[in-house]
């Protein structure tokens, strides 16, 4: 259970990066959106990617939490991770391939 819990904190801390990481991206491309008009299509496609990682962090800190807590739905909890983990990564493969 150690190993799951490491792996949760990973996966938290780096989907929080992420997600930080492009929500300074998007604040930056709006106040720059009058410089170039690639600026101005790809705000929606940050936005989304934005999206699911915040998602993704959310799903994957509640699993770390409840499993750090020893809480009774820690499992449902690490489910719920693990099938955002899925969501998220199809809907990423789809918004950066198209």
């Amino acid at each position: 259970m150690r190993a799951l819990l490491i792996l949760d904190a990973a996966l938290f801390a780096l989907a929080g990066t992420l997600a930080v990481v492009l929500g300074v991206v998007l604040i930056l491309y709006s106040f720059h959106t009058e410089l170039s008009a690639t600026v101005t299509t790809d705000m929606s496609s940050v936005a989304v990617v934005m999206g699911i990682f915040t998602v993704l962090t959310l799903f994957t800190g509640v699993a770390f939490w409840s499993l750090l807590r020893k809480a009774t739905w820690r499992w449902w909890a690490q489910a719920g991770a693990a099938v955002s983990l899925v969501f998220g990564s199809l809907m990423l493969y789809r918004v950066l391939t198209a």
